[in-house]
């Protein structure tokens, strides 16, 4: 049938950390993972209308010395199965362990993965089979939309204390960016147009 081809080539890649969960800095034990007010309706709506789910998170703490890249991905698997009990399927969950300023030898560089910069989103597409100009990114950073914008999709920028209300329609700043005050704004609108 027409139009079939495309089906399961579109996702939302999520932020972790301040548009997922109450960002507590730092974030290594899952007793502290907390979601945020919202999101889980907002993450019932993007499956309901057939977007993928994939978590891409900056994680320097490892470069830093405060935690392992293997403590991260136990993380991640708690998350996981924790979301996967709400009915929610997080497909894949990615992270730069590398900060340039690190203590840790082997996680100390500039890398290609660090948002803005759209690494781990070209992976994932790779892996998944995704349509980039079918996906988008958000978050509560600038640099999380950013590295959206930076791989060929679209990006979001969650940012709760501006975005109540902008006046006279949508100011995006940069071009191209949309913004909203929650990420159950952001989900309500996509079924909006959907």
């Amino acid at each position: 049938m027409a139009g079939n081809h495309n089906a399961g080539r579109k996702a939302i890649f999520l932020d972790r950390d301040g548009t997922v969960n109450r960002n507590t800095h730092y974030l290594i034990n899952f007793e502290d993972f907390e979601l945020l007010p919202g999101v889980e309706t907002a993450l019932r709506i993007f499956q309901d209308l057939d977007y993928r789910l994939f978590v891409v998170s900056n994680q320097s703490g490892v470069a830093r010395g405060y935690f392992s890249y293997a403590a991260v991905e136990a993380l991640h698997v708690k998350i996981g199965a924790h979301l996967a009990g709400l009915g929610i399927r997080v497909e894949a969950f990615a992270f730069c362990p590398h900060h340039p300023e690190g203590t840790i030898a082997a996680y100390t560089q500039e890398c290609e993965c660090r948002k803005p910069l759209p690494g781990m989103l070209l992976d994932l597409a790779g892996k998944h089979g995704l349509d980039l100009g079918k996906c988008i990114m958000v978050g509560d950073h600038e640099s999380d939309a950013l590295a959206g914008l930076n791989a060929g999709a679209s990006g979001v920028w969650i940012r709760p204390e501006t975005a109540v209300s902008p006046p006279s329609g949508q100011v995006d700043n940069p071009p191209k960016i949309k913004e909203f005050a929650s990420l159950l704004d952001f989900a309500e609108s996509l079924r909006e147009f959907a």
